[in-house]
């Protein structure tokens, strides 16, 4: 299951938020030597974990077993902080857009698998919510296999820049276009029969599906988000909010 939390929800999920971040420092300092982000309390955070993050984690029995962060791209962006130089022109920034990060899994074979089951859903979630959101896409820095993968699978990740070596492997800058189409595509292609993402109000509660709560499937030609917000705006709405928006409008 692939759980949102955002502002709506996430202070009612401590236990998942600090497996999270206990789980990142894991994976991006211990396995991949970032030292830089190595903490006393083992807890990897960074200045993008912000109020305004929101992050989808692969949950399974109350544990997180992997996930992705989040954010908007009006201001500094990761990619434009970190590694500038994987862009040919300056990475781009504004409101109709979202930026992807610390994309991650628990286990040391999944966490190396680019193709393991718990990153694609988590991707394939990804591109669900960049649909339920809307926008002109994603800004994400990625390893180029990935890439490469996601354009086998039909989908829609627009280089802005050549591949270079770092250390942590050769890495792209990509633009992710979340269309229909593409979304469709990777569930198709990753096994998924039907929508990815999951909410909860809290941990008594019992999990439902965001399509569901909207009574339409947002990978689908007729999902249209509610006007006169930004993507960052609606991604910290509820699911029911975002229905009750999306279907005043129709029902007028």
């Amino acid at each position: 299951m692939i759980l949102l939390l955002n502002a709506a929800n996430r202070d009612a999920f401590p236990a998942l938020m600090d497996d999270m971040f206990r789980i990142r420092h894991e994976v991006f300092v211990d396995l991949k030597g970032w030292e830089e982000l190595r903490a006393p309390d083992g807890r990897e955070t960074d200045p993008w974990d912000r109020a305004d993050s929101v992050y989808l984690l692969a949950v399974e029995d109350g544990r997180v077993r992997g996930g992705a962060r989040v954010t908007g791209a009006g201001g500094p962006t990761l990619a434009g902080e970190i590694l500038p130089e994987l862009f040919a022109d300056a990475p781009p920034i504004g409101e109709d857009l979202l930026e992807m990060s610390r994309l991650f899994a628990r286990t040391l074979e999944a966490a190396r698998d680019l193709l393991s089951p718990v990153i694609s859903e988590v991707l394939v979630a990804a591109a669900e919510l960049q649909r339920i959101v809307g926008g002109r896409g994603a800004l994400t820095i990625m390893e180029l296999r990935l890439a490469q993968s996601l354009l086998a699978w039909g989908g829609h990740p627009e280089p802005l820049g050549l591949p270079q070596r770092t250390r942590d492997g050769v890495l792209i800058g990509v633009m992710s276009h979340a269309t229909a189409l593409a979304s469709r595509n990777l569930r198709r292609a990753r096994g998924m029969k039907g929508p990815a993402i999951w909410w909860a109000d809290g941990p008594g509660e019992a999990p439902v599906l965001y399509a569901d709560v909207l009574r339409v499937d947002p990978v689908g030609p007729d999902w249209v988000p509610p006007a006169g917000l930004t993507p960052l705006e609606r991604a910290h709405m509820t699911p029911h909010a975002l229905a009750e928006a999306y279907w005043r409008t129709r029902m007028r």
